[in-house]
């Protein structure tokens, strides 16, 4: 019982240390697949933002991804100009890394992944301060709810 108890505390302190080390940015990203059209200025920008943030990126240009983003969970509502698939998720349009990063950290349950809809000003890619935007979260069938708002 006790060499059982010490083998759980030792998986527990493993388990916190990775999180704690992979927080602060030692340890690396998973990588990162951005879907977006080869002419989408904004794309290009937001795949060199987050690429800045730590993740390595590959890009996939598509002239078209739509039925893609529904098979992902993406719906009409949800919809920006790029998808990118990063550690199991889906981040549709202008995501800031800090809030992929932290669905990385924590994923929730039933969480399918993050969207920020349409082409807010001011989000990662956009530059354009001043807009105040939401970030929803969303499951399989894409259903969702606000994340975050910045």
């Amino acid at each position: 019982m006790l060499k059982l108890r010490s083998s759980v505390a030792v998986i527990v302190l493993i388990a916190g240390v990775t999180l704690t080390a992979w927080r602060s940015g030692s340890t690396p990203l998973p990588a990162m697949r951005v879907v977006k059209s080869r002419s989408c200025g904004c794309c290009a920008k937001w795949t060199e933002y987050i690429q800045k943030a730590g993740f390595t990126v590959t890009v996939d240009n598509q002239d078209e991804f739509t039925a893609l983003k529904r098979a992902n969970g993406v719906t009409k509502e949800l919809e920006s100009c790029h998808t990118a698939f990063v550690g199991g998720y889906v981040i549709e349009g202008h995501v800031p890394a800090d809030l992929v990063k932290k669905l990385l950290v924590e994923k929730p349950a039933g969480v399918k992944g993050l969207a920020a809809p349409g082409m807010p000003a001011s989000a990662p890619g956009m530059d354009m301060p001043g807009q105040h935007y939401t970030i929803y979260s969303f499951d399989a069938q894409g259903h969702s709810k606000v994340y975050a708002q910045r």
